[in-house]
């Protein structure tokens, strides 16, 4: 009977580890850390991602990023829902519209470096189109989608009060970010298992 309690006693203990790791309000210095290490452009899991450095001009618009952040939130909602099949459609819009993006009034600089994030954000967007039928490497290649889509609010600017959230769990518990439309958490990556694990880290308006 007392092996029996102690195991019980383990399960429960483990459990609760396991969500304060993941609480929305968790702000421990670990957390931090993998927010601060989140920013970096790591290698992809099949193919290289390009390494850039982006200035934050999110109030001076420079193209209109409407059709790409609606099916990029539109994909966000398919994985929360644990919906590959849908997450693959709404990535091959999300392609389409990444190809016919234009920017207004950029630098030469600037084109060129909005050239590059839109190049690996569509590299990425394809792998996630290309498997509907595994909903986990679809996830792997949000976390880098999820990149691009915020450095190429950076370069462009937007009218649109969104939010940079982060889940440490995610990315192999290196922690992942995913920019939302709401300040609710609903996250891509931990789906209905966990979809409200994570917390705001910034406010982009």
């Amino acid at each position: 009977m007392r092996k029996i309690n102690l195991k019980f006693m383990t399960m429960i203990v483990a459990g609760s580890l396991l969500l304060t790791a993941c609480g929305n309000k968790n702000t421990s210095e670990n957390h931090e850390q993998h927010g601060e290490m989140e920013q970096d452009h790591s290698a992809h899991d099949h193919g290289e991602s390009t390494e850039r450095e982006v200035t934050s001009k999110t109030g001076e618009q420079k193209g209109d990023l409407t059709k790409v952040l609606d099916s990029y939130f539109s994909l966000n909602k398919n994985l929360v829902d644990d919906d590959a099949s849908s997450a693959a459609e709404s990535s091959s819009v999300l392609v389409k519209s990444l190809k016919s993006f234009e920017g207004v009034a950029l630098s030469a600089d600037e084109q060129q470096e909005v050239n590059e994030i839109i190049e690996s954000a569509t590299m990425n967007a394809e792998h996630i189109a290309d498997n509907a039928g595994d909903i986990d490497h679809q996830r792997e290649h949000l976390v880098n989608l999820s990149k691009d889509v915020k450095d190429l609010i950076s370069v462009v600017g937007t009218s649109q009060k969104l939010y940079e959230d982060f889940c440490p769990m995610a990315n192999n518990n290196e922690g992942a970010i995913w920019i939302s439309q709401t300040e609710e958490i609903n996250n891509p990556y931990m789906g209905s298992n966990m979809p409200k694990c994570g917390k705001v880290k910034s406010v982009i308006e």
